[in-house]
């Protein structure tokens, strides 16, 4: 996942030192409370006797600082971890490309896995997507941010199948409404992995503050694409498609090196066996600089 580098070892240290940020930004909140519980200084007096009418506090022993591991700090908070996720994210993504891959249930029918070469940057909010496999109504798609905006309605560019190429090279479609509907459970705008990250506690701290959440927390670890991650479960008291809730049970896998969600599977039940939808995020490379012009339909040769 890491941005592609010359050199094994250089990928190796930066590993680390995110790691190690990542541990302190995590811990930051408990030391400050452990820091203003620490005793005070004992009041001075002068030389010879002990003054009778103070009370001396007793020698405060230093006790080393604990650094937790990854693991408990997940199990400890799942919301300050994804707090602090999202946090790393926003202080070190700027763009990315990827492979992304996604099955959804839709109108109670699943579609087909789809594969889709990914181009993203965060500022203006743009998105590029063009299938490898499994196409449905488009071949390529973008999206930036209000730049294409009709009847105050946020637009994309969608490029055709073959037939309808040879009519037009690309048509405007709004990404909210009935036919983007038709095509996902999610909306472009929704895409990205920070959206996933935000997404996940979001929905977890509106269930718990209507006292609704049944469960949030670190599972295990586990392995995606071969790299190493922390699983953590979400449930909803999902009840259906259009209720309030997007999902039942959701499994997040966060990669281990970078705190980023590298697959998410939402389920309509407890025991996973009615898949709602399931989004992986592989071959990633981070902050490869795209250039403007990636998201422009110019770039794109339409």
């Amino acid at each position: 996942m890491a941005a592609q580098v010359t050199s094994g070892r250089i990928r190796a240290i930066v590993g680390i030192v995110l790691a190690f940020g990542f541990i302190f930004q995590c811990q930051q909140a408990l030391s400050e409370r452990n820091a203003s519980q620490e005793a005070s200084p004992s009041p001075q007096v002068a030389p010879g006797k002990p003054d009778p009418g103070v009370a001396y506090a007793a020698p405060v022993r230093e006790v080393p600082a604990v650094t937790l591991t990854l693991e408990e700090l997940a199990a400890q908070d799942p919301f300050a971890f994804f707090d602090a996720a999202i946090e790393q994210y926003d202080r070190s993504v700027r763009d990315y490309t990827c492979t992304f891959t996604k099955q959804e249930l839709i109108a109670g029918e699943m579609t087909e896995e789809q594969v889709m070469r990914a181009m993203f940057r965060e500022k203006p909010y743009s998105v590029r997507l063009e299938w490898i496999k499994n196409p449905d109504k488009a071949n390529r798609v973008l999206y930036v941010a209000d730049r294409w905006v009709e009847d105050g309605k946020q637009m994309a560019v969608v490029e055709p199948g073959a037939i309808a190429r040879l009519f037009v090279s690309y048509v405007m479609r709004p990404i909210h409404g009935p036919e983007a509907a038709k095509s996902s459970r999610r909306t472009i705008d929704q895409f990205g992995m920070r959206n996933s990250l935000v997404l996940t506690v979001k929905y977890a701290r509106i269930a718990k503050a209507r006292g609704v959440l049944e469960k949030f927390e670190y599972i295990g670890n586990g392995k995606v694409a071969g790299r190493d991650t922390l699983i953590f479960e979400r449930r909803l008291p999902y009840t259906g498609e259009r209720g309030a809730w997007p999902d039942r049970t959701l499994i997040v896998h966060l990669d281990k090196e970078h705190r980023l969600p590298t697959l998410c599977e939402a389920y309509a039940d407890v025991e996973r066996t009615q898949l709602l939808g399931r989004y992986q995020y592989s071959d990633i490379q981070l902050n490869p600089n795209l250039a403007d012009s990636v998201f422009t339909t110019e770039g794109m040769g339409l």
